[in-house]
């Protein structure tokens, strides 16, 4: 073999040597690439699962401490409320014990004891039964929120129809497609409104707009909503109803429903009644204590009412219009 073949083999040789080594370190380098990315996302994985884990402590830390105040709340208004019913039999003792006196006097206490709560009344609540038993609400419906639901959920006239759904507004109520039909499905306002006549149209909102800053955009909502009900039902008797009154332990949480803003919007609701010429019905009578709040006992979280509470609402409207 001449020496240039000898030399051209040897460069061969070194070439190839050169390619396998060269292929090997990027090989070396690709599966090192590959491992950082493999580690990277396992540290991202795990960052995010502690992550998760501090914020489901923190969360939960905030929920228990809320759960806990709102029971301490409810368990100083149930010794008050025991205070109270204590101070209630005293007087009624001390009535009793004084039958013999002038009339003058009778009279008198009789004035202090009308302030009583409604349950010391005979009977019970003045709206456990409504008084015109023959009216079955089979011309009216109810528009409204979740509280309207709980009423549709309670009632004892399956002949009254409801067009509610749980966080509807007086913002949403005319675009909304998730409201509840008169035969239980759900569309809109205006496929409910439009398939029947009605001789009664309540409407109840206000309670999940109690954090909007101004009311006079809510009231020319409410405006809106009226005035689009009257063009699909013009000989309906048109009723707004005033916010319901709030549990005492609602008031201390610091929400914006309250019922100072409740108060406050149900003013917005009398004054457009007053300004569209229709019916403002306050009902607030048939559910408040005789300090004005809801009671505790009313609601398991000082806004939706139990199903008794519901039919006392159900009835005083009944009886009140």
């Amino acid at each position: 073999m001449s020496a240039s073949a000898e030399c051209r083999n040897r460069y061969v040789v070194c070439y190839n040597k050169a390619v396998l080594c060269r292929g090997k370190w990027a090989m070396e380098q690709s599966n090192s690439a590959i491992r950082k990315k493999r580690v990277k996302a396992q540290q991202n994985i795990v960052t995010g699962l502690c992550l998760a884990c501090m914020a489901f402590t923190v969360g939960w830390s905030v929920f228990a401490g809320v759960v806990s105040h709102k029971n301490a709340v409810k368990a100083a208004l149930a010794d008050k409320n025991t205070s109270s019913k204590a101070e209630v039999v005293s007087k009624a003792e001390e009535t009793s014990s004084q039958e013999d006196m002038p009339e003058s006097s009778q009279d008198e206490n009789a004035a202090v004891d009308s302030f009583a709560p409604y349950a010391q009344e005979e009977g019970g609540h003045p709206y456990a039964v409504a008084k015109d038993t023959a009216d079955d609400l089979s011309d009216a419906v109810f528009i409204g929120d979740s509280r309207t639901v709980g009423m549709m959920n309670s009632t004892d006239k399956p002949q009254a129809t409801f067009i509610c759904a749980v966080g509807l507004n007086i913002d949403t109520v005319l675009t909304s497609t998730d409201i509840v039909q008169g035969d239980g499905s759900v569309g809109t306002l205006a496929q409910a409104l439009s398939g029947r006549e009605f001789g009664r149209v309540y409407i109840s909102f206000g309670t999940n707009e109690m954090g909007w800053p101004y009311t006079d955009v809510f009231e020319d909502h409410f405006t809106e909503l009226v005035t689009t009900i009257q063009g699909y039902q013009p000989n309906a008797k048109i009723y707004l109803i005033g916010i319901l009154p709030l549990a005492q332990s609602q008031d201390m949480d610091g929400d914006a429903v309250n019922n100072e803003n409740a108060k406050l919007f149900t003013q917005s609701i009398k004054a457009v009644a007053d300004k569209l010429g229709v019916y403002f019905l306050d009902c607030s009578a048939a559910v408040a204590d005789e300090n004005g709040y809801l009671p505790e006992e009313a609601s398991p979280d000082g806004i939706h009412m139990n199903m008794d509470y519901c039919l006392y609402w159900q009835n005083f409207i009944i009886d009140n219009s």
